[in-house]
């Protein structure tokens, strides 16, 4: 599953072109070859993000032992690339620009998401939460739930915006999706973003 997010981006390899058929950041399920990619977004972001992200501090070690280990979790990871989604003769996928893991625990799934300073405040989260609720939807979960600090206000303009349910508890705030909410909403913006695309085709 993969789909574009506006503006135009760019393939870069070798000479900086508009990626057809790509505008923007694309977004799709993580593959085994996006761990070194993956690894760089973690460990580019600041120390009060990646204490944001992960709840507590993490050294650089600590996090390339956490991007080995994600295919051995219950779940699944999604990635937002900054240019085309997938190698090709004359070009590389990436970099990513945000990344998103889902624990599946039965009906509920837990979230860890992280964006680069220069992608917020644009929609990519919500873009990336609606996403992931497309795929656990098809597997039954029910909801997504998020514990992250009170701090943490990206995070939680995040549930806000999406309508979660929010409890804070002392330092830390724990924000519940509804996969059916996020899943909805997904539909929708792909039915509006068909339509668009199919009005703003030229007549032949």
């Amino acid at each position: 599953m993969a789909f574009g997010f506006p503006p135009i981006s760019f393939i870069g390899y070798p000479v900086s072109v508009p990626c057809a058929g790509h505008a923007g950041l694309g977004f799709r399920e993580a593959r085994p070859g996006d761990r070194p990619a993956i690894l760089a977004h973690l460990l580019a972001l600041s120390p009060e993000d990646r204490h944001l992200r992960f709840c507590g501090s993490l050294s650089d070690e600590a996090i390339r032992a956490h991007v080995e280990s994600i295919p051995d979790l219950p779940g699944f990871t999604l990635t937002a690339l900054d240019g085309p989604l997938w190698d090709g003769p004359f070009y590389r996928a990436g970099p990513v620009r945000a990344f998103a893991e889902l624990i599946v625990s039965g009906k509920v799934a837990e979230l860890g998401i992280s964006v680069d300073l220069t992608r917020r405040r644009n929609g990519v989260g919500t873009y990336m939460v609606q996403t992931a609720a497309r795929l656990l939807a098809l597997r039954g979960v029910e909801r997504i739930v998020a514990l992250t600090l009170t701090r943490n206000r990206g995070m939680i303009r995040l549930g806000v915006s999406c309508g979660a349910e929010i409890e804070t508890d002392g330092s830390e705030v724990v924000i519940s999706f509804s996969v059916s909410r996020l899943h909805n909403a997904y539909l929708a913006r792909r039915a509006t973003q068909v339509f668009a695309r199919e009005t703003l085709r030229p007549e032949t």
